[in-house]
């Protein structure tokens, strides 16, 4: 008999969760503070005209309240427009992809319709193939446990990605002075073969090395993995390729 294809059920890996109540909830409390303070110029101006304030008291206090007023009424304009333009959001991972729900609108994307990937400093920015853009920022939580999910994920589908552009010849950058050609990666307007380059990821660095005529490698450049896109697809792509490259160091 013929075995049955296995399926993939969806699994939750994380999800978050952001209400525009608590903008609402800001601008209420910043007109309380506005109404406080119209309240303390009125009771500045009555107890001057019963002359129950210091002389050359009255402009300096009425001076610092109404700062204060204008303050809390630009807190509360603020907060209120985020209101408006702001809807709630829930973002769900699943090892099948990525739902956004905004009000009463849901997006699914599959893993399969990523494009770029890069995990910054402050946020996580996925670029889907049609352009579409989810950032998460510390709103959802704690950004490196997003990562740890999303990493995994994005590594394989953006590393497919990466070697069919190589097979096809064409070029795939990651960084401004960082591309990647069938022939090897470009550092600053440079080409290093596949058989003289080595890429590493140490720590927070993505480093690029080349081979020296002594035959140890040589530091080139350091970039801050926050600026690079898809860090790990390059990394899968790049150490098969070398192997290919170089039989002898990998023992291939």
């Amino acid at each position: 008999m013929p075995a049955k294809a296995t399926t993939q059920h969806p699994r939750l890996l994380a999800e978050a969760t952001i209400s525009r109540r608590p903008y609402f909830r800001r601008a209420g409390l910043s007109i309380l503070g506005l109404i406080a303070a119209l309240i303390g110029l009125w009771g500045l101006y009555e107890a001057d005209s019963l002359g129950k304030l210091p002389n050359g008291s009255w402009l300096p206090l009425t001076i610092a309240v109404a700062l204060i007023g204008v303050l809390f009424l630009i807190r509360a304009i603020i907060n209120f427009v985020r209101w408006l333009r702001n809807k709630n959001e829930t973002l769900k991972l699943y090892n099948q992809g990525i739902v956004r729900t905004r009000g009463k609108d849901t997006v699914k994307y599959g893993w399969g319709s990523l494009h770029t990937y890069r995990e910054g400093s402050r946020a996580l920015r996925l670029t889907m193939q049609n352009g579409q853009v989810i950032n998460i920022d510390n709103r959802y939580g704690d950004l490196a446990r997003w990562a740890s999910y999303i990493r995994q994920y994005a590594a394989r589908v953006t590393g497919v990605y990466i070697a069919r552009a190589i097979r096809e010849e064409r070029p795939v950058v990651l960084h401004p002075k960082l591309t990647i050609w069938p022939g090897g990666i470009e550092v600053d307007n440079k080409e290093i073969p596949w058989s003289k380059v080595d890429v590493r990821l140490m720590g927070k660095q993505l480093v690029v090395f080349q081979r020296a005529k002594s035959g140890g490698f040589q530091k080139v450049r350091a970039y801050n993995m926050h600026t690079v896109d898809n860090v790990g697809g390059f990394l899968e792509v790049a150490h098969s390729t070398m192997k290919n490259h170089q039989r002898d160091r990998f023992g291939v």
